[in-house]
């Protein structure tokens, strides 16, 4: 398993709508390969959004870039975002659960 970590910008005023909207959409595309999605909100920064996908592997992750599923997600998300996301695949190292 990986994770998908993206760090997001939004309105604080639309952060609440931009989660539900983009986590409906994760949810009804049920993309192949995805696993757990979690949001977490920054305290300190209330325009700082991150996602957390975990998938089967990268490439899991890399097939479903341009499908007209993902294309049209990315362009719903887009309009809430006040700057690009920021994104990378990472290991997990768990020390303690």
């Amino acid at each position: 398993m990986i994770h998908e970590i993206v760090i997001q910008h939004v309105a604080p005023e639309k952060r609440e709508e931009y989660i539900k909207v983009f986590g409906d959409i994760l949810l009804k595309n049920n993309y192949p390969g995805s696993h757990a999605i979690k949001f977490f909100t920054s305290i300190e920064d209330p325009s700082r959004v991150i996602l957390m996908i975990e998938w089967d592997n990268v490439e899991a992750h890399t097939q479903i870039r341009g499908t007209p599923p993902y294309n049209a997600m990315r362009e719903l998300t887009a309009r809430y975002q006040t700057t690009k996301s920021d994104h990378a695949h990472f290991v997990v190292h768990e020390v303690k659960s």
